[in-house]
């Protein structure tokens, strides 16, 4: 047995045995902050917001690319490695699509880092706050799909790693926007 599936295994079987009603509630409401669904009608809302201003036109492009971008390459990574689930009995939502990468840790940095990029630049006073909230929400999120049984470790950090790459994009066309359009 390689390495990375002795991982995922172990940590499978450790978050059945931390397993209670009470918390797979509270977890159920975090994994839904990180749905699809939820995630691009969000961005759809603030790109909207984003773009009727002018000085924040440049966030609208960013973010879009950021979680569209992570949304794409979930996609086809699913689609092209077609990993199976956890198949132990510690599923406590049902998920259908494949596992790895993990959507919900993806789209959770890529949507919620971005935020914090747009409020720490708007607001540097608060930075370490709004970094350390965002921070919170997508490991929450991450550990949230980890503890209901429908990931494993590795899926979670694969997501990690390709909504940060995602993230990195976003602030980068952003940052490039502000330099070609200095008025802002």
């Amino acid at each position: 047995m390689n390495t990375l599936l002795a991982a995922d295994l172990w940590f499978e079987n450790l978050m059945l045995g931390i397993r209670s009603p009470l918390s797979t509630s509270v977890f159920k409401v975090i994994t839904s902050l990180g749905e699809a669904t939820l995630v691009l009608v969000l961005t759809a809302l603030a790109c909207a917001v984003l773009y009727r201003t002018r000085e924040l036109r440049a966030y609208a492009f960013g973010l879009a690319a950021a979680v569209l971008g992570a949304a794409l390459s979930v996609q086809v990574m699913k689609a092209v490695i077609d990993r199976a689930r956890p198949g132990g009995l510690i599923q406590s939502v049902v998920e259908t699509s494949s596992s790895f990468p993990s959507w919900h840790a993806t789209g959770s940095v890529a949507f919620y880092g971005f935020i914090a990029f747009l409020l720490c630049r708007r607001y540097p006073q608060h930075a370490r706050i709004v970094t350390t909230a965002a921070a919170a929400l997508f490991l929450l999120i991450g550990f949230s799909r980890l503890y209901l049984g429908v990931h494993f470790l590795s899926d979670v950090i694969a997501g990690y790693l390709v909504g940060g790459l995602w993230l990195l994009i976003g602030v980068a066309i952003t940052n490039k926007y502000f330099l070609q359009h200095p008025e802002n």
